[in-house]
């Protein structure tokens, strides 16, 4: 685990009831601000402190990122992208029916579309969250070698958790 990942994100909240569900954060450590996704899914789980939110950490897409959703009931995907007209450190709720913003990269559709992976993992059998969000925030440079996200990527971590809590989990669980 990059320790420079887990300084960005400190308060932990006490523990909530949630169905099955998992926080699943996108993104290469080693390749600078691409590391946001990872960043912001560990600051969600350690400010939810609730065992029944688990933590997955990847670097994967399509079929592999499938066979990670299955089981759970409740899905939120973090991930980096850099979009034409975007400003670092903002982070937008994807439309998974047909999104119009223009983007360079996201990572959840590396091989096969997020929505016909999950339509796929359902008619081969496997349980799929009824419930998906996907989160993503705009980065400067997702593609420079490097363990240290730029310094507006790493002022966004901890905003961008906080939205993504009150969103996804309600206000109270933020300290």
């Amino acid at each position: 685990m990059n320790a420079g990942l887990s300084r960005l994100c400190a308060n932990k909240a006490e523990p909530i009831s949630t169905a099955s569900s998992v926080i699943v954060g996108l993104g290469n450590p080693i390749l600078t601000d691409d590391a946001v996704g990872l960043a912001v899914a560990r600051c969600i789980h350690k400010r939810l402190a609730d065992p029944q939110v688990h933590l997955i950490e990847a670097a994967v897409g399509g079929i592999q990122l499938i066979e990670m959703l299955d089981g759970y009931d409740k899905a939120v995907i973090v991930d980096a992208i850099t979009t034409e007209d975007g400003r670092v450190g903002d982070y937008y709720m994807l439309d998974l029916e047909g999104s119009t913003r223009s983007s360079r990269r996201t990572g959840m559709t590396h091989e096969i579309g997020l929505l016909e992976g999950l339509e796929l993992g359902r008619d081969v059998g496997l349980h799929m969250p009824d419930y998906l969000r996907v989160y993503a925030v705009e980065v400067a440079d997702p593609f420079t070698f490097g363990t240290e996200m730029t310094d507006e990527v790493k002022t966004a971590v901890s905003i961008v958790a906080d939205s993504i809590i009150s969103a996804e989990y309600g206000d109270q669980t933020v300290l």
